[in-house]
Order: C-alpha cells, then structure tokens, then sequence
C-alpha cells in the first residue's frame, strides 16, 4: 500500500489536490482512499459528496473517509474522555463543555495514524491519501510517534508510580481523584497500538509527502521550514504541487505585475525544492468541485504521470561503510553550518537547528560508536563514526 500526505498553509488548496491525486489514481485501476484528518473537513465539499467517519464510495476505486475525533475517541479513548469529563464536571464545569472540552486540539490526526495503520495491515487499499491540517498540524502529526514512544519509555512509568501513590490522598486535598489503573493502561494501550507507525511514515518506498504552495513568499518560507523539519525527521518530500498560477491567457494589465511577481516566487520554489518533482496548476476560472471537474484538474496537473508514483528517489539518511568507519550523511535543507549544533547521549544523536531539536535513536550499526568527526556541505551534514565502540 502507498502513503501519500498532502499538507501546505491554510488556503493553498491542498484538498482540491489530494481530491484529485485520489480520483486520477482510482482513475488508473487503484483502490484509493482519501483521508482528511483537518477538524473544519472539507473533503466532502470538494467531491459535492456526504463523506463520514468510515469509508464511504465515491466512485468506482474510490473511497473519502472525514476522521472523527469524537467516533475515534469512544473507541480508543474511553476510559480517558471519561476521567476528563468526570474531573471538568466535578469542578463546577457544565456536562456538554465538559464533554466538548475531554476532545483535545490535534486528535483527529492522532486517530488518523491508527487508521492508516490498520489500513496498511489489512491490505484494504492500494492507496492512502491524507488530506491534512495546515503545515503546523502535519509536523504535529508526524512527530507524534516518536515523542510518544520517548514519553511510554521515560515519563509514563514514573507517572504512574506516582499517581498510584498520591491517589488515596488526593481527593481529600484537591477535591477530585487522580485518574485510575483503566486510564493509565488505556493510554498505554493506545500507545503501543501506535508501534510501527514512524517507520511506516519514513519508509520512502511506502511514504511520501507532498506540499502545496501558491507563489507567495509567506506560503513558500512556511513550506521550506516544514521541509527542513520533513528531511530533518527521515521523511520523503517527493512531490511539490504550484497550485494557482496565473495563466498566459489573463493578459489583463492589471495582472501583469502579478505575474511577474509570481514568475520570480516560481524559480525560487525551483531552487528550494530540488530535487522534489514540481506539478504546476494553473489558475481555473471556476471552482473545482465535483468529479467532472476534479478530472479535468487532475489531468492538468497530473498529465500522464501516475500520481502514486514516488517522484523523487534521494533519501533523507543513508548510512555507508568506508574500511572500519561508517558515515551517516544527512539531508537537511534550509539551514547553514552554523545554524547546527550535533551531539550524542548514549545511543541518542540530538541535533538542534534554530527551529527543531531532534533526538534520534541511532541505528543499531551506529550505536555505541564515537563520532570521529563531522562536515556540513551541499545541504548534507557527514558525520564519521569510529569503526570500534566508544569508551
């Protein structure tokens, strides 16, 4: 099964392209599924279909899904949705806010990985398309596996110790009890459900991400950041969709400083994104809503291209051995030599640039050897590893 994840700033049209990317595909024989993970869904809108929290046909190979936090929540949260509701309830809260309020910003994309992975598992689709949240809510959502893994290893145990302690007396001097066994091993359940997910995501032949971008200069430095941070963590941008461009047949005067303006942000998207494919969409002059017209879009920008094609093949990480030394070279777009600060902590190499901090869990081949030495170029950060283990 293929993964494809479609994000870009709010209002650059990154349902109308995933939409199209799924129909194209069901078009060339593929079981397709498009997900949207965004709160204020509007996927359905897009196909002038009633989508749900379960697949639902639109077409022949074609399936929409809008994930549903609160259908999600009663099957994987439940005792926890309660706990909260109980506790906002018992200080003074009304029952509905209490309700409202137990559904945290961010769940439907947390759901949505669930839903990927047991689509994955099952083999239902020959391909998945998530209709993501703005930029901010895709890192969200690709950073959730490996901050949750940290927490299940170094923070829930401890927290659940303590808890289990403090409970009897809490009540008494806060007022309300301390969640109970059933929440923490249904967080702990649901974590572990979450297993396997950020190597599906960064597995290149399987993943991939796809950002679209109007030729803005706020859209584009928002897109570059997130291409830093996508390369940064392993995933694999290999497709970038330049949606909105304006025609050669709008000559109006009026128009014309604009498309200069856009032919300039146009070989900037060139420069920043290589060697990630580029699809150009132009600007239509009418709503592309419905299947007759998302054919006609996703022909356009598509052509004869097979949209669930990897587009780009350069990886984010490879890991070669030179004599007894290893060397880790490390695609990371957007930042300079000085902006890097690099160092190890056990198995652990945290890397920190002005906006991320990453801390990634060495591969098994790597772990335990000293870093001999290190080199930034071409976009690649090199470190050397000693052939033998560290002291």
């Amino acid at each position: 099964m293929r993964i494809i994840i479609v994000t870009g700033k709010g209002g650059v049209g990154k349902t109308s392209i995933a939409a199209a990317t799924a129909l194209r595909a069901s078009r060339l024989g593929l079981k397709t599924l498009v997900m949207s993970t965004d709160s204020a869904h509007s996927l359905g809108d897009c196909f002038d279909v009633q989508l749900a929290a379960e697949p639902v046909p639109i077409g022949v190979n074609l399936f929409g899904q809008e994930v549903d936090a609160r259908n999600e929540l009663l099957k994987n949260w439940g005792n926890i949705k309660k706990f909260i509701s109980s506790t906002l309830q018992s200080r003074g809260m009304d029952n509905i806010v209490a309700e409202e309020l137990s559904i945290f910003p961010g769940m439907e994309e947390l759901f949505s990985l669930l839903l990927v992975k047991r689509y994955y598992r099952e083999g239902a689709f020959d391909l998945v398309i998530l209709d993501c949240a703005p930029t901010e809510s895709t890192v969200r959502l690709l950073s959730f596996p490996e901050v949750l893994n940290w927490y299940l290893k170094k923070i829930f145990p401890i927290q659940r110790q303590v808890v289990k302690i403090a409970r009897p007396v809490t009540k008494k001097a806060l007022g309300f009890n301390l969640p109970d066994e059933g929440v923490f091993e249904d967080i702990r359940s649901f974590i572990i459900a979450l297993d396997g997910i950020g190597e599906l995501l960064t597995d290149s032949r399987i993943t991939t991400v796809r950002f679209v971008v109007n030729l803005e200069k706020m859209v584009i430095r928002e897109a570059q950041r997130a291409y830093t941070y996508m390369s940064l963590f392993g995933y694999m941008v290999d497709a970038i969709f330049v949606n909105r461009v304006l025609p050669d047949e709008m000559d109006d005067p009026y128009m014309k400083r604009w498309k200069e303006i856009q032919r300039g942000y146009y070989e900037l998207v060139e420069e920043s994104f290589s060697p990630s494919r580029l699809f150009r969409a132009k600007l239509f002059d009418k709503e592309m809503l419905g299947l007759e017209r998302l054919d006609e879009f996703g022909l356009h920008v598509f052509g004869d291209a097979n949209p669930a094609e990897v587009f780009c093949d350069r990886k984010p990480m490879i890991i070669t051995k030179t004599n007894n030394d290893y060397l880790l070279s490390w695609h990371i777009p957007g930042v300079s030599k000085d902006e890097i600060n690099m160092w190890t902590k056990g198995e652990n190499l945290i890397l920190r640039t002005p906006r991320y901090v990453r801390h990634m869990v060495l591969p098994a081949v790597l772990a335990g050897k000293s870093i001999a030495g290190a080199s930034f170029r071409d976009e690649y950060l090199r470190i050397t590893f000693a052939g033998g283990k560290s002291q």
